[in-house]
């Protein structure tokens, strides 16, 4: 065996790399497997709970993007998120807003076709870009305001659905089994918190805000732009790009004076000029309620437990509200990052001036970060608005034309928030949760040959007693 191992050394190399990755994507394959195992149990266990026969199962409707993750988010869903719906027993509707071709369709789904007045909660899957898509609508009505709205991390990119989740070692989240199955069981030991996106806005152009989860612009974005394009030149696509960008960059500051400029204004925590309707909720919380003449005869000796009530501080006004700083963008090649943070009046903003022929390097140079209210861009905006992307997105695709004159590109937090829910940090996976699952392995094998799935809660109850 040796002497043949070494007379076909190359042939025995192969083998060996092949057997290691089948091995390795095996492993993998096995560990997801029992991870899902896992979480139906714990599923089932929710749904073991009977319901008298005059109540309802909670109902949710599921948005589905069909498109997202490359067109890998349905067998995804059909894998991972659609056998825990069914075991923990909600009323699940499922629509698919990727085949939505009118321009009124999708409101009409959302506002009528869904019955928002019925639904306990909303489920979106997809990416940033699913969540851009429907937000101008979910803003648009005050029920899906209320409704809290699962994500369910199946995208190319998930800048905003990872300020939801546990930080991960994955680098697509839809790898993560685990918080996949986190994000469903999450309607019931998740937290729900409200959150604003960011809403870009262009002053010549009849097209609604733009809501978006990220923003870029700079020479960076620019070179990966480039790279994609020249894909064809493999490992040469990099110093290609770098000298192509460099003197387009050198022609543009020969043949043009402008010298673009950011203007952005500081946080304001809340004072009069940007609030003027705090003076009337101080003024409603300072009054106290003036005592009748039959209360007094009539008062109780009993002692009820007033609820506790935060005291409101007088407001003032800040000096330095609304005032806004212009800063140089043209001086040297520059990148910025637009991002949102757990503020609710203020979002980040990540800036960088030093230089590097390829790619960006996030340790070798750090950036500058700081809070800002708005931001917009001076003096001609079309021609930066043609290299900036929203949610990993250019934005000529969203507009359509690139020739028009876009006017103002103003960046700001959006009036408006929707609830989300956020997964705990204390996974079920790592607490190794000793319930055991309420089924008989037998029935639940037999069952799953047969495809059919444990949803009614009463006869998973007959089933376990």
């Amino acid at each position: 065996m040796f002497r043949t191992i070494r007379n076909n050394w190359k042939k025995s190399v192969f083998a060996f790399c092949a057997l290691s990755y089948g091995a390795n994507w095996s492993y993998d394959r096995y560990q997801a497997n029992q991870i899902r195992q896992f979480y139906c149990q714990q599923a089932s266990i929710m749904g073991s709970q009977t319901l008298s026969p005059m109540t309802h199962a909670n109902r949710v409707a599921v948005l589905l993007n069909g498109q997202a993750n490359n067109g890998k988010a349905k067998s995804i869903y059909d894998k991972t998120i659609f056998p825990l719906l069914h075991l923990i027993g909600l009323d699940v509707r499922v629509y698919r807003i990727d085949t939505v071709t009118d321009p009124n369709g999708l409101n009409e789904l959302l506002t009528t076709k869904i019955e928002p007045e019925k639904l306990s909660a909303l489920m979106i899957v997809g990416g940033d870009g699913t969540l851009s898509e429907l937000t101008p609508h979910l803003l648009q009505s005050s029920v899906l305001q209320n409704l809290p709205i699962c994500i369910i991390p199946i995208g190319e990119h998930l800048s905003f659905a990872r300020s939801l989740f546990p930080t991960t070692n994955k680098k697509k989240l839809h790898d993560d089994i685990t918080l996949l199955c986190e994000s469903v069981l999450g309607l019931f030991n998740g937290k729900v918190v409200r959150k604003p996106l960011l809403k870009i806005t262009m002053s010549n152009t009849s097209e609604k805000p733009t809501y978006a989860a990220t923003f870029e612009l700079g020479h960076y974005t620019r070179l990966e732009q480039l790279q994609k394009r020249l894909w064809y030149f493999s490992y040469l696509k990099y110093p290609v790009s770098s000298i192509y960008l460099y003197i387009a960059n050198s022609v543009k500051s020969i043949l043009s004076s402008e010298q673009p400029s950011l203007v952005y204004s500081n946080p304001c925590s809340g004072c009069l000029r940007c609030q003027p309707s705090l003076m009337d909720q101080y003024r409603l919380s300072q009054e106290k309620p003036k005592s009748t003449f039959f209360s007094r005869i009539y008062r109780s000796n009993r002692t009820n437990p007033k609820p506790v009530v935060p005291e409101l501080t007088e407001p003032v006004e800040n000096p330095n509200c609304g005032i806004e700083y212009c800063m140089n963008l043209d001086k040297e090649p520059v990148q910025l990052w637009a991002k949102l943070t757990n503020d609710d009046r203020s979002f980040e903003i990540d800036l960088s001036n030093r230089f590097e022929r390829f790619n960006y390097d996030k340790v070798k140079y750090p950036k500058e970060s700081f809070n800002v209210q708005h931001i917009r861009f001076y003096p001609n905006p079309n021609i930066i608005s043609l290299h900036m992307l929203i949610n990993h997105e250019k934005l000529d695709k969203k507009k359509g034309n690139e020739e028009t004159d876009l006017g103002e590109c103003r960046i700001e937090l959006s009036e408006k928030t929707l609830k989300f829910i956020e997964i705990n940090n204390d996974l079920l996976l790592t607490k190794k949760s000793t319930l055991k699952p309420i089924f008989n392995k037998l029935e639940e094998d037999a069952l799953e040959k047969k495809t059919i799935f444990l949803f009614n809660r009463r006869q998973q109850h007959k089933q376990s007693t």
